[in-house]
């Protein structure tokens, strides 16, 4: 079970910049946009808000607020981070900074938590003069921990993908 835990979390500190086939609707509204990351056997979706394209800048917002399903359950995991960007044409490049995130665990009476900080690269293309789409990668690391089966200073590698509908601006 222990080992299960260590990989259960380091899948989760993947999350920030692992994220797997997430597409946005047709009728998406502009500013918005969507990723999502595969840890251990689970599929997180997180949003991206705000998202906003230049002549030759890109800027998006990352928050993931789900539950990731475990062995032992669902463990609820947060975080927020800022992508930002050049655009050349149609090429999108950028980085993943600022990530923050908290992992929280329940077992019986006695609650838990775990943070985590990430960062990455990101890339992708623009289909259309406002919709892109691309992939992330990246790194995630446990920073403090009530769990002794979480590793700090270790950092797990995360990637995935994302689209979105960007606000011209």
């Amino acid at each position: 079970m222990k080992g299960k835990r260590i990989e259960l979390f380091a899948a989760l500190l993947l999350i920030l910049a692992s994220l797997t086939g997430a597409f946005l609707p047709a009728s998406a509204t502009p500013g918005q946009g969507a990723f999502s990351i595969t840890i251990s056997q689970s599929t997180l979706n997180g949003d991206l808000v705000n998202t906003a394209i230049k002549a030759d800048s890109v800027s998006m917002n990352m928050v993931l607020n789900g539950d990731l399903s475990t062995s032992v359950g669902q463990v609820p995991i947060t975080a927020n981070g800022v992508w930002v960007g050049l655009r050349n044409g149609d090429a999108l490049n950028g980085t993943i900074q600022d990530v923050t995130g908290t992992l929280h665990f329940c077992i019986l009476f006695w609650c838990g938590q775990a943070a985590f900080v990430g960062g990455g690269t990101w890339n992708g293309n623009l289909t259309t003069p406002s919709t892109g789409a691309g992939g992330f990668q990246g790194t995630i690391t446990f920073v403090s921990s009530d769990f002794s089966q979480i590793h700090l200073n270790e950092p797990a590698p995360v990637s995935g993908t994302w689209s979105a509908e960007f606000q011209l601006t």
